[in-house]
């Protein structure tokens, strides 16, 4: 090519620039978004963002005993007679450079990252990461975080390509009457504040919580009708509820829900307090594709068929559609307290992983699988939040409210 027809990349048309660099996978990008001004405002611009999602690699952090870890487990040939293994690649969050910081619970929202964490003077933390351009924010609470709390990360489904995040904040607590109550909290970014829900939520919650298209989803139960699958809408701030594959009405089954590729939700059962060896695990259809939840058997796995000396409660998974295998984590309380981690399929069973120290009871170790994206933590200055309260007072105070 002559000098003549050489065409630089600054010479290139906006858009087919654009174009071409939404496909190239988002952790590139952000080691390029100090080239020039330019590209450093593409990157930020939330329709370019909105281009850019799905262009990422999947990728697994581990949380463990407080920490957060980037890992990756090797399943190529697994079924050939390559025996899998798992690799650290290295601790992730800022937040656990600390030794008086301890993160609790992550909760994953496509790409960002609500991190729950304590200090050892017992003062809760709550924080909004994304690991892949290292953002974060930190939350602060309307009155004062409580240890029993849970949260969920969300957003509004809009047509609009800025999405407008949203924290649940669920606190139970006893009240004067010594009756164990909860209360249901709305953090929205746009305005930096809280507001409380106005819902009355009479079930329990059996399980850890996922996100899919913006909303959270749990096991949830009651005595009525047994467990089901609970959400909650961020749009609409309502909850509802889905069938599961299978009626119980036994609080000791181990329910674990787990996400699909960000398109579908997947289902571990087990019951070992009836001395059962099976393991079920269904995947639900693709929920931009039907308005009706369904459920397929996934996987049934019997453990009896590889003479284990016993059987423990999985806390924590994520799938392998191809090799159609199951990653499962869990704390041995037979052997200190330690995290093992296997993987498992109708005729395969291999620990990758098992902790080199003794554990803690109050170790619960859980996988998250994301696509690294360069979503932009929106941060309200304090020019910001006056003009926010300025629109609020022209609105009747309903900017911030239920949309």
């Amino acid at each position: 090519m002559t000098k003549r027809t050489m065409m630089k990349i600054p010479n290139l048309p906006d858009d087919l620039e654009s174009e071409i660099l939404c496909r190239v996978p988002a952790k590139s990008l952000t080691k390029l978004k100090t080239t020039c001004k330019r590209w450093y405002a593409l990157f930020r611009d939330p329709r370019f963002v909105k281009q850019n999602l799905g262009k990422s690699a999947r990728e697994v952090m581990l949380l463990m005993n407080h920490r957060v870890h980037s890992i990756s487990v090797n399943r190529h040939g697994i079924h050939d007679g390559v025996d899998p293994s798992m690799e650290f690649s290295g601790k992730l969050i800022r937040l656990s450079d600390s030794k008086d910081v301890k993160v609790s619970t992550i909760f994953q929202c496509e790409g960002l990252v609500l991190c729950i964490s304590s200090t050892t003077n017992g003062n809760n933390r709550l924080v909004v990461w994304n690991p892949c351009t290292g953002q974060t924010r930190c939350i602060k609470p309307r009155t004062c975080y409580r240890r029993d709390d849970s949260y969920a990360l969300g957003y509004v489904n809009t047509k609009s390509s800025c999405q407008s995040y949203k924290i649940l904040r669920i606190c139970r607590y006893y009240n004067d009457q010594k009756l164990r109550v909860a209360v249901f909290e709305i953090y929205d970014f746009r305005c930096d504040s809280w507001r409380v829900l106005d819902d009355d939520m009479i079930w329990g919650i059996f399980s850890a919580g996922v996100s899919l298209n913006g909303d959270t989803f749990w096991i949830g139960g009651d005595k009525e009708t047994g467990f089901f699958l609970m959400y909650f809408d961020f749009t609409t701030e309502r909850f509802g509820r889905f069938p599961l594959p299978y009626q119980s009405f036994d609080y000791e089954d181990i329910a674990v829900l787990s996400l699909v590729r960000e398109e579908k939700l997947s289902l571990l059962n087990q019951n070992l307090h009836i001395n059962s060896s099976e393991m079920k695990i269904w995947v639900t259809n693709k929920f931009d594709e039907a308005k009706d939840l369904s459920w397929s058997q996934f996987l049934v796995v019997d453990f009896d068929k590889f003479t284990l000396p016993y059987v423990n409660s999985v806390i924590s998974f994520f799938l392998d559609e191809e090799n159609k295998v199951a990653v499962c984590c869990y704390t041995d309380m037979e052997d200190e307290e330690r995290t093992k981690i296997y993987i498992v399929g109708v005729d395969l069973y291999k620990e990758v992983y098992k902790e080199v120290t003794k554990g803690s009871i109050l170790n619960w170790p859980c996988f998250v699988s994301y696509a690294p994206n360069l979503v932009h933590i929106q941060k309200t200055s304090p020019k910001g939040k006056k003009k926010m309260r300025e629109k609020e007072a022209r609105t009747g105070g309903q900017l911030c409210k239920k949309q």
